[in-house]
């Protein structure tokens, strides 16, 4: 497998299907991928999509694709089925993978041309295959495609290669200190790139994973947690305000020893409150910065690094290097303010907009322009200070401001702008009952809890000379 090496112990517990209520070992695991491998026997290297859920199966199929020699896109299973027609459409990827049977696949899936459905060898997945080889060939290094949006059914991608994730898997597995004994929950969607990250992390090192896709308010979330005895929890900023909400002394976690943050900046005081709550228990807690165009992560702060550093993203992955541009010039002079460039092994092979993109080599070469903007300190630790484009982070997914405001324009004039973890939505139109139909309709659409958008109405939306949205102009009306 990906992860094959001497820390996966056959016999050792890999992961625990919340569907089943059962382990698997690294042994049946394996065995596992192998069976559904030979199902995606093809040609030629192909393009798998596959859409997932917080369980085994797909973990399997996941696993399945990259033994098969193929590349493989991971996608919410919960996005609509106008979604994903619209992906298949655009990529017409040979395979189709899915642990959820459902008719409404059938018209998305079958509703395209040259597809059908095969049987597999598990019961708990579901296969359609597409009948004809494509013209347009699948890039050799090509490995993973991430969704750049998190969960707008955006068709556009970063390619990743093998190397990527490897790399990536080892250098954080090295700094988390993760070893065979660590177990940890699947508190984030594992076609997120964070999620991914715990998942191919705890493969490599031959740890183990708890399946589920509970969520941090549900009883059987926390119930998992403590009969299984899982000791890391992952969490984005809106997991750890919930956390905080629901104080983590009283939810009986004593097996608890490490707790992890990324996808957008916690606040400082969140921050203090997790490290007191863990260095109490003697353990860890560690904030650490991102972008699924670098396999998820880029740099973690040292939890001992903690109260002193409060504020930072800490220092680069091993393997790894930061510094700013500026006036085109690369710089790690303390206290210096410009774009963050990172440099890694775990850099993406570049972007994908369509299938005729999928055969394209690595365009960045290890070289990563992040879009922050940030500075060092005197000790070479990096402090994030905010975007240089229009992407925002909500609840811990990346949502590009554009997008929504195509998603609202067939309404009338929209401009959107980033909040504190929400979107400010500006509009020549609507009244309150509009927009909180709208409001329900961008959360079922984004998959993002309604509270993150905030509408109001203007009279008119301030532009700029040239006539373009003055996006400054609506920041300050917040």
């Amino acid at each position: 497998m990906l992860f094959d090496n001497e820390r996966q112990k056959v016999s050792a517990p890999a992961i625990h299907d919340g569907v089943s209520g059962k382990w698997s070992t690294y042994g049946e695991l394996r065995a596992l991928v192998e069976r559904l491998a030979l199902s995606l026997q093809y040609p030629q290297k192909a393009l798998a999509f596959c859409f997932c859920r917080n369980d085994l199966a797909s973990v399997a199929w996941y696993l399945a694709a990259l033994e098969a020699g193929h590349a493989v896109a991971l996608l919410d299973e919960g996005l609509s089925m106008e979604f994903k027609a619209g992906l298949i459409s655009s990529y017409a990827p040979d395979f189709v993978l899915t642990s959820v049977e459902v008719a409404d696949y059938t018209a998305a899936v079958e509703g395209q041309p040259g597809y059908a459905a095969e049987p597999v060898p598990d019961a708990k997945n579901y296969l359609w295959r597409r009948k004809f080889v494509p013209e347009q060939n699948v890039h050799p290094d090509l490995a993973v495609l991430l969704s750049t949006s998190g969960s707008t059914g955006s068709p556009k991608f970063v390619r990743l290669s093998r190397n990527n994730i490897l790399s990536n898997a080892a250098a954080i597995s090295e700094v988390l200190q993760i070893s065979a004994a660590d177990r940890t929950i699947s508190s984030l969607p594992f076609h997120y790139s964070y999620g991914l990250s715990i998942l191919n992390t705890h493969l490599y090192s031959g740890a183990s994973e708890v399946m589920t896709n509970e969520g941090l308010t549900s009883p059987a979330f926390w119930n998992a947690f403590r009969e299984m005895e899982c000791s890391s929890l992952a969490g984005v900023p809106y997991s750890y305000q919930i956390l905080k909400r629901l104080d983590v002394e009283k939810l009986n976690i004593p097996s608890l020893r490490v707790m992890t943050q990324a996808g957008g900046k916690l606040h400082n005081d969140i921050v203090a409150h997790f490290h007191q709550i863990m260095a109490a228990r003697g353990g860890r807690f560690h904030a650490m910065y991102g972008q699924t165009e670098a396999t998820a992560r880029i740099a973690i702060l040292p939890a001992q690094s903690l109260p002193e550093k409060l504020g930072s993203a800490g220092l680069s992955l091993p393997g790894g290097s930061l510094a700013v541009r500026i006036d085109g010039k690369l710089t790690t002079q303390a206290n210096q303010t410009g774009e963050l460039v990172y440099k890694g092994p775990n850099v993406m092979m570049g972007y994908a907009n369509g299938r005729e993109d999928l055969n394209l080599g690595d365009i960045l070469g290890g070289s990563l322009d992040t879009g922050d903007s940030a500075h060092f300190d005197e000790d070479g630790f990096v402090f994030i200070e905010g975007r240089m484009k229009r992407d925002a982070k909500v609840f811990g997914l990346r949502v590009n401001l554009d997008e929504v405001e195509n998603l609202l324009r067939a309404y009338g004039p929209t401009a959107v702008v980033a909040g504190n973890e929400n979107l400010l939505i500006f509009c020549e139109y609507g009244n309150a009952e509009e927009f909180a139909r709208y409001r329900q309709d961008l959360a079922a659409k984004l998959r993002v809890h309604h509270s993150a958008f905030k509408f109001q109405r203007i009279d008119q939306i301030p532009t700029t000379p040239s006539g373009k949205t003055n996006y400054p102009a609506l920041a300050a009306m917040k």
